[in-house]
Formats: C-alpha cells, sequence, structure tokens
C-alpha cells in the first residue's frame, strides 16, 4: 500500500535527519515504523483523534516523547510503547516538534488529512455493504447492531 511506505518513509527521513534527547524516540518510531498494524493507523492529522504522541527534536528544549490519550498524559517511554501495542489498531496522531519549520513535515500533514479522511471514508463504506447483507439475510440483530456502529461513526467524524 503506496500510503503504509509513504508513512514508512517520512519516519526514515525523521530518524536520518534529526537527532532526539531521549533515544527510546528512536526506539519507537523504529516499532511504529515496523509494525504490522500500527502503521496503518497513524496520521499526521489531528481531526477528531483522541491519542497524540508529540515527539519533539532535541533543540527544542521541550520533553522529546509525550503520550496523551484523553486526560492520560505520560513521558514514560515503556508506558508509551504499551499503549500503543496493546491498542495497535486504534488510530494515533503522530505529532513531531522540530527546531525550525519543515516542509516534509508539512506536506505529511496535509497528505494525512486526506488519508485519513479516505480510511473512515473506507470503513463507512465496508459497514454499508455489511448493513446490505444484513438486509438481504433478514438479519434483523445485525442488521440494528451495525446502523447503530454507522450512525455513532458519523457522530465522531463531525
Amino acid at each position: 500500500m503506496r500510503t503504509k511506505n509513504h508513512k514508512r518513509d517520512f519516519l526514515d527521513y525523521v530518524l536520518y535527519h534529526f537527532d532526539f534527547e531521549d533515544r527510546v524516540a528512536v526506539w519507537i518510531l523504529n516499532f511504529i515504523k515496523a509494525h504490522p498494524t500500527i502503521i496503518d493507523y497513524v496520521s499526521f492529522s489531528d481531526m477528531t483523534i483522541d491519542r497524540r504522541l508529540r515527539i519533539a527534536e532535541k533543540t527544542t528544549g521541550r520533553p522529546t516523547l509525550v503520550l496523551e490519550k484523553g486526560s492520560i498524559v505520560t513521558t514514560d517511554g515503556e508506558v508509551i510503547l504499551h499503549e500503543l501495542n496493546s491498542n495497535d489498531m486504534e488510530p494515533v496522531f503522530l505529532e513531531f516538534v522540530f527546531s525550525t519549520p519543515n516542509k516534509r513535515y508539512d506536506e505529511m500533514k496535509n497528505n494525512g488529512c486526506d488519508s485519513n479522511q479516505s480510511h473512515v471514508y473506507d470503513e463507512m463504506k465496508v459497514l454499508e455493504e455489511q448493513i446490505d447483507t444484513a438486509l438481504m439475510n433478514n438479519d434483523r440483530d445485525l442488521f440494528y447492531r451495525l446502523t447503530e456502529e454507522l450512525k455513532n461513526r458519523i457522530a465522531r467524524e463531525r
């Protein structure tokens, strides 16, 4: 998938061109890049995403790693790794803090927005197909459950 490879290429670019105070950041970026499913759910757009992993370049003077999930905030690399690995199919917004503006990162954020919307559209399309199948099979319980799931998904995206 082009998007997956595009994300990996960008993470390689970050790993080779920027220094981080905490080497755990490098370890986590390599983990994300190599994981078979996490990379699919990484976004560089913060549209309605509850999990945010912020990674700051060494010269910014900011904490290298910060994970925000709802009201929980942590800078512990082991906790962050555990969160990513345990919830590998949950969207995560990956935010970089660089000491100077970075054109390539800005492009990824713009592309990430389109990619995230495309991913959401694909998920909704699958739900609609499953609803149609439930209707054809006269499976009321499945129909109602899937319809409710689709309504909730639409509400989250607004």
